[in-house]
């Protein structure tokens, strides 16, 4: 096990850019972007990097694999956690090819004991928030609810150079569906020594609905509501890095140097045993 783990945690967006999540996105996607994604973690000299909103499609007979991509690029080893699958289409409706939307880990040592961890999903009964919230969907259940508030979930889990390390992205709507998730994040573990859990969780630190992650090291330095800890171009702290049987030797700090090739900004961390 190495002294020290430098970890990166990155959503890409699929590599199409800021701005209102688009219909077809996957016609989007930007090869120059995902290339541009890739220097920016090149420069980072990652030991680990985790990515959310990773695609991996056909398209009009070509094949599109991010996680793969960068990996190559980057001289890592890749694996990848598929959270849902789709249709690719063109404008007029004609499928074009078909893909996967999920979670990615690139190392540079090799990853042992991969496996992807689906997240539950609250029951259709249950409000997507509780009523009187503070919340547009407060008092609506998921059976009422539009299809896309809900969407698969998965914990992408392996061991890397001895550390039990995992990649998630939480739901983005629903505050007892995420802690439900977080619930099974902390469950999936067990009782792994030098463990790392980082991702998209769609809560700041301090949400009631990461509290079954509460034994877990939050590695930023900030205090929780600290403008240095927004990770998101619509100004949210929800991308964390959490370590367990471990130490943070440098502190959690959100790369704005990225700029704006995802409405997310990367996260990264340096711990040890």
């Amino acid at each position: 096990m190495a002294a020290t783990l430098r970890v990166v945690t990155w959503n890409i967006r699929a590599a199409i850019g800021t701005g209102p999540f688009p219909d077809r996105w996957w016609s989007r996607i930007d090869a120059d972007r995902l290339r541009a994604i890739g220097v920016v973690l090149a420069r980072l000299q990652a030991d680990v990097v985790a990515l959310q909103e990773v695609a991996l499609l056909t398209r009009d007979g070509d094949v599109l694999d991010q996680a793969g991509e960068l990996g190559a690029q980057l001289g890592m080893e890749a694996r990848y956690g598929a959270v849902r699958t789709f249709l690719a289409t063109d404008a007029d409706g004609a499928v074009v090819g078909a893909g996967a939307f999920g979670n990615a880990l690139l190392s540079r040592q090799p990853t042992m004991d991969a496996r992807t961890v689906a997240l539950p999903a609250s029951s259709m009964d249950a409000f997507v928030e509780p009523p009187g919230a503070d919340h547009p969907a407060a008092g609506i259940t998921y059976a009422d609810a539009p299809a896309h508030v809900r969407e698969p979930r998965c914990l992408l889990l392996a061991t890397i150079d001895g550390w039990r390390v995992g990649t998630t992205h939480l739901s983005h709507v629903g505050s007892g569906e995420r802690r439900l998730q977080a619930e099974a994040c902390a469950s999936a573990f067990d009782d792994a020594a030098s463990s790392i859990l980082v991702g998209d969780l769609n809560a700041a630190i301090d949400a009631p609905e990461l509290e079954p992650l509460s034994g877990w090291t939050d590695a930023f330095a900030e205090p929780r509501g600290d403008d240095l800890r927004i990770s998101t171009d619509d100004g949210w702290r929800i991308d964390q890095v959490l370590v367990r049987g471990a130490s943070v030797r440098g502190p959690a700090r959100v790369l704005r140097e990225a700029g704006d090739l995802s409405d997310h900004l990367p996260v990264v961390a340096e711990v040890a045993p």
